[in-house]
C-alpha cells in the first residue's frame, strides 16, 4: 500500500487550499471550519493563511505557529464539499440524537467500532451510503416506538 501525500500547496483566496498529491490528484479545499478552533486563530489573517506550505514528509500542510492539518483531514473535507462523503457533524448528530456509543453505532450499522471511531472523529471520509444506512436505521426505530 502506498501512502498518499501532500507535494505540493496553494493558498487560494478567502479560506481554501488547492493541495497536489502524490498520485497526481489535485483537491481544493474549504478549511473555513478549522478558522475557530483552537490554535487555528491566527490562520484567518491573510498575511499568514497566504504562507501555506507542505508539512514535513508530505503529511499534510503547516504554517508558521506549529499549525497544521494532516492530509486524512483535508482528503475528508474535500470529499464531504464535493458530496461525495457524508459529513462528520452529521453523523455525529445521528449518534449523539440516539444516544449511541461507539460499540453501539457499530452494531446498528454492521460496521466495527474501530470504523465507527474514524467516522466520529472524522479520520476517514464517510461513504454516502453509511448515510442512508443510518437514515434506513432511524426510520426503523421510529417505526418500531
Amino acid at each position: 500500500m502506498t501512502l498518499t501525500t501532500v507535494t505540493a500547496v496553494e493558498a487560494l483566496p478567502k479560506t481554501h487550499l488547492r493541495v497536489r498529491l502524490s498520485n497526481d490528484r489535485t483537491i481544493e479545499v474549504d478549511i473555513r471550519e478549522y478558522l475557530s478552533e483552537p490554535g487555528y486563530e491566527p490562520l484567518r489573517k491573510v498575511t499568514v493563511f497566504g504562507r501555506a506550505k507542505v508539512s514535513a514528509w508530505g503529511h499534510g500542510v503547516s504554517w508558521p505557529g506549529d499549525i497544521a492539518i494532516p492530509i486524512e483531514a483535508l482528503y475528508r473535507l474535500s470529499k464531504e464539499q464535493a458530496g461525495k462523503a457524508w459529513p462528520t457533524q452529521k453523523f455525529n448528530a445521528w449518534m449523539q440524537r440516539h444516544q449511541l456509543s461507539a460499540a453501539q453505532a457499530a452494531k446498528a450499522l454492521g460496521l466495527t467500532r474501530r470504523t465507527i471511531l474514524y467516522y466520529h472523529t472524522g479520520a476517514k471520509p464517510i461513504p454516502i451510503y453509511i448515510a442512508l444506512a443510518c437514515e434506513g436505521w432511524e426510520h426503523r426505530q421510529l417505526k418500531a416506538a
